[in-house]
This record gives structure tokens, C-alpha cells and sequence, in this order.
């Protein structure tokens, strides 16, 4: 039996959030530029629209529909970028306030803090990714455990829970 205590990041809950997704991360900047294209297109033909729809009454509108794809790029880069710097839900930030014990051993894993205590099996675990320095799991019901060798007593306890963890969860997958 291996035990510790998890002290979450918000990095932590960004890697959990990613490291089961179907899809590669998108580079930042590359997320940027797909927005700003789309968000021209859709301005633009918009813009467009509204300039032939209005010839009669607004016939100086027609000058003005590139102003559309460069607001469109602007409104949806906007959007982007507002997504991006969502706040942690209330249970996160007090995941992130809070130290949970820990003890892997053949059996499971056992969480506990100062209110709560969780048992799950090995065979609760669907699924698990392993990096040198970092362990994810994924249970039935879709939570998810990270584990850091920070989190562990020692290098030995982590290579212990390594081994354990490649011993007891079938689907393992790289993070690499």
C-alpha cells in the first residue's frame, strides 16, 4: 500500500478536462485565427445581407460590409477569448482549498478528507494515462483522478502506485 496527499493546481483541473478528449489540444494561436476567419465570413455575409436588403432605404451601407467581417472576427475572437477565462466551478475552487489523503493498494484507491471518505476498486477504473510525472484515471462514472509524484511519500511510493495502476486498470494510454 502506497499513501499520500492530493494537493490540486488549476493546472490539475485543466488536464483533466483534456486528457480524456477524443481530439488533440488546439494551439492557442491556432484557435485564434480559426475563430477570426470564421467570425469574417459570418460578418461579412451578414454585412452583405443587411447592405442588399436595405439598397433602397441605406444605399451608403453598401460601402461599409468589410467593417462586418472585422467586427464578426472581432466579436467572435472575443467570445474565444471569454471562454477561455471561465472561472472554476465553486467545487473546484474548493478542491483547490482542500487536501485529500490518500492509500492505493491491490484493492483500489481511497480518497478521504476531513467530512468525507470514497473506496473505489479496480474495476471501477475504465481507463488510465500515464506520463513519467503524472497519473490520470477514469472511473465508470466519468470522475477523474490525478495523481503527481508530488503527491506521494516518496519515488518509491510513486513507482509503487505506477506499478500498481499498470497491474489493475486494463485500458492504459499514454499521454504522450
Amino acid at each position: 500500500m502506497v499513501s499520500g496527499t492530493i494537493h490540486y493546481t488549476e493546472q490539475d483541473f485543466a488536464l483533466s478536462h483534456t486528457a480524456f478528449s477524443p481530439a488533440p489540444p488546439l494551439a492557442l494561436w491556432k484557435g485564434a485565427f480559426a475563430m477570426a476567419c470564421l467570425g469574417a465570413v459570418i460578418g461579412l455575409g451578414a454585412a452583405t445581407l443587411l447592405s442588399r436588403l436595405l439598397e433602397q432605404v441605406l444605399p451608403v451601407l453598401s460601402e461599409y460590409t468589410a467593417w462586418g467581417a472585422v467586427c464578426g472576427a472581432i466579436l467572435l475572437v472575443s467570445a474565444g477569448a471569454w471562454k477561455l477565462s471561465a472561472k472554476l466551478s465553486p467545487a473546484q475552487q474548493a478542491a483547490l482549498q482542500t487536501s485529500q489523503t490518500f492509500a492505493i493498494d491491490e484493492g483500489g484507491l481511497q480518497l478521504r478528507t476531513d467530512t468525507a471518505e470514497t473506496r473505489m476498486t479496480w474495476a471501477h477504473f475504465v481507463t488510465a494515462r500515464m506520463d513519467p510525472d503524472l497519473i490520470v484515471l477514469k472511473t465508470r462514472d466519468a470522475t477523474i483522478v490525478v495523481l503527481r509524484p508530488t503527491f506521494f511519500d516518496s519515488q518509491m511510493a510513486w513507482g509503487e502506485a505506477r506499478r500498481i495502476v499498470t497491474a489493475h486498470v486494463s485500458r492504459l494510454e499514454s499521454l504522450s
